[in-house]
């Protein structure tokens, strides 16, 4: 009975050696399809890799056999994937994949954690805003809370655009032609917002007697516009020979609003209530 009990114990043990080479051979397999789809692409091991939208690369993974757990049949292997950016920056991520059969009793991967790469400016909204902790969740979550927060964000930038045009104003302006017909002019802005802004622009478009457009330019306001502040510019076009009318407007640039809303003050449940305003639609 004895030698009965040791001889399964070491088939279940031999098992289970097995069983674990088999997760990492396929998460090996996974990461050489990034790079290289001669033997099978990402999606042959991880069906929902297509769905994270992304593109994810490796030029060779660390894999030890003690970074591999096994629970209920299911494995969690984490790994180091190195490759080289875009930018041809040498980077080791951290890679946790797991594992489990599907009903044909073939391992995949079902989910993972730290493939995605986010951009510094949508994880920096997502965290102020208490969409992302410390500790992001694993990438199919991850997916969709990512594209909550980008359309959190697009909300705040066009709220942050639209204040700018309705409470940054030129309240009055004027042009006239030189001798040689180049055009000239000063305008006034005002800043009827309750905190300060830099970095506004204006733009003006010249017209010929017909109102056809003729020529465009543009500049910089160069002073930073405290609360209720009027300031008086000037501008001066010579690309435009004796124009019949002109049109000013201010410009904001993408910069300029995603510096307004890095300025603001968040106090990370601004997610939480986007997402209850989002279910009352």
């Amino acid at each position: 009975m004895k030698i009965a009990s040791v001889l399964i114990i070491s088939l279940m043990i031999l098992s289970s050696c097995s069983h674990k080479d088999e997760a990492i051979e396929l998460s090996r397999d996974f990461f050489a399809s990034l790079s290289d789809s001669t033997y099978g692409k990402p999606h042959d091991f991880y069906p929902d890799y297509d769905a994270l939208g992304i593109e994810a690369k490796s030029d060779n993974v660390d894999i030890e056999a003690s970074d591999v757990t096994e629970k209920n049949d299911s494995f969690t292997v984490r790994c180091y994937n190195n490759y080289t950016n875009s930018e041809g920056t040498f980077k080791q991520d951290s890679v946790t994949l797991f594992i489990t059969k599907n009903k044909d009793k073939q391992y995949y991967i079902y989910n993972s954690r730290g493939l995605i790469e986010m951009d510094k400016d949508l994880e920096w909204f997502g965290k102020v805003t208490g969409a992302f902790n410390k500790r992001l969740p694993n990438d199919q979550t991850l997916t969709r809370r990512i594209e909550q927060v980008r359309s959190m964000m697009w909300d705040k930038f066009e709220e942050v655009r639209a204040e700018l045009a309705t409470k940054v104003k030129i309240v009055n302006w004027s042009w006239e032609t030189s001798y040689s017909g180049e055009a000239n002019g000063e305008g006034r802005v005002v800043n009827n917002l309750d905190y300060c802004i830099s970095g506004v622009r204006y733009h003006v478009n010249y017209y010929d007697r017909r109102g056809h457009f003729m020529a465009e330019d543009d500049g910089s306001i160069g002073k930073t516009l405290y609360p209720g502040e009027k300031y008086d510019f000037t501008f001066w076009s010579s690309n435009a020979k004796y124009p019949n009318a002109a049109n000013l407007r201010l410009d904001f640039s993408d910069n300029m609003v995603f510096d307004l809303i890095k300025e603001q003050a968040y106090i990370g449940t601004e997610f939480q209530e986007y997402l209850k305003r989002q279910k009352t639609k």
